[in-house]
């Protein structure tokens, strides 16, 4: 039995006000896609199922100042093209309930997601961190 394993959650923010209170912080974008990201994560196994090794989906959304998703590009290197539209159709419609707060200025955040598969008999995902600080328990 295989199984993928989720990685890393990463989030870049683009622009030049990532480091106020102007634009989204990468915190902004991960509470408002938390509802939603296993669903995200959902498009992207349910349809790679034959895909070996590790793989990777990008989200990137722009945001605009009001908190509204303005665009959304959905990349999966690495995958068919018949199957990444399928993957791109349906992380855009879970993305489609999203908004954000709203800001000063708008926001371009690139969300990756990092899946490796394993032969490993009850393997699933594993909480990870990324966090420039380090991750710490308390």
């Amino acid at each position: 039995m295989r199984h993928f394993t989720t990685l890393a959650l990463v989030l870049v923010l683009a622009g030049t006000a990532a480091a106020d209170d102007r634009a989204l912080t990468s915190q902004d974008v991960v509470a408002q896609l938390k509802p939603v990201s296993t669903d995200i994560e959902r498009c992207y196994m349910d349809r790679t199922q034959d895909l070996h090794g590790a793989g990777h989906l990008a989200v990137v959304l722009t945001v605009s100042r009001h908190g509204i998703v303005e665009q959304v590009a959905v990349q999966t290197p690495g995958v068919a093209p018949k199957i990444a539209k399928q993957i791109d159709g349906c992380v855009r419609e879970r993305i489609a309930t999203v908004s954000f707060p709203a800001k000063r200025t708008s926001t371009t955040a690139t969300v990756p997601y990092f899946f490796q598969r394993t032969a490993a008999p009850n393997a699933g995902p594993q909480l990870s961190c990324w966090d420039p600080a380090g991750c710490h328990t308390k």
